[in-house]
């Protein structure tokens, strides 16, 4: 069997909700529309688009390494894949989601919650969770901390790219495709702590 390593990708709605002071309805929504002060938003996970595909390559954990494959017809964003021959209809199980520090990319995050003695069990018994969530290595805390993103493999070229973003601190580079091409070549080759100065001293020149 051959091994490809692919690139999925899914529309993720965001919102947030906020009041504005109008004369009107439609003034209040045009206020609205043009707000580009997106603190607090909140990503809708039950209405996210459908997952097409954006990459494929030949090998494992090779993505923007090797040059990409055609995507073959069907797979693309507002396609529809063709009917597999001799397969059954198997039900998609969505891939597993892992929070992450949306400030230093580090999965160490906590969840405020309420826990009472059961003297029953002789244990703590959870009762409610809140929204506040705290991340363990760099302190930051808010109700829109966790960044949602596939769980990574432990040794992959993904976990390392995180790993790489924990020292950086700036997880926007999850989705650079320099940045993702950059830590794909450097995975098993450098250390977590090399490839971030290295990164800085190639950003910096």
């Amino acid at each position: 069997m051959l091994s490809f390593t692919i690139e999925s990708t899914y529309r993720l709605p965001v919102f947030r909700h906020r009041t504005y002071e109008a004369a009107t309805a439609e003034d209040a929504c045009r206020l609205a529309i043009t707000d580009e002060d997106w603190t607090g938003q909140k990503e809708d996970y039950e209405n996210s688009g459908a997952t097409y595909l954006t990459g494929i390559w030949p090998g494992v954990d090779s993505a923007y390494g090797p040059p990409a494959l055609a995507l073959p017809p069907g797979f693309a964003e507002g396609e529809y894949p063709p009917s597999a021959i001799r397969t059954k209809s198997v039900t998609p199980i969505p891939a597993p989601l892992m929070p992450r520090c949306r400030h230093c990319g580090s999965a160490d995050i906590c969840r405020d919650a309420n826990a009472a003695w059961d003297e029953v069990t002789q244990q703590w018994s959870l009762l409610a969770t809140y929204d506040s969530q705290t991340c363990e290595r760099c302190g930051a805390d808010s109700n829109n901390l966790a960044l949602w993103v596939p769980v990574a493999e432990a040794g992959s070229a993904t976990a390392f790219l995180w790993e790489v973003i924990q020292v950086l601190e700036s997880t926007s580079l999850a989705w650079e495709a320099d940045f993702q091409r950059f830590c794909t070549e450097s995975h098993g080759q450098l250390t977590a702590d090399e490839a971030a100065a290295r990164w800085r001293s190639a950003a910096g020149a």
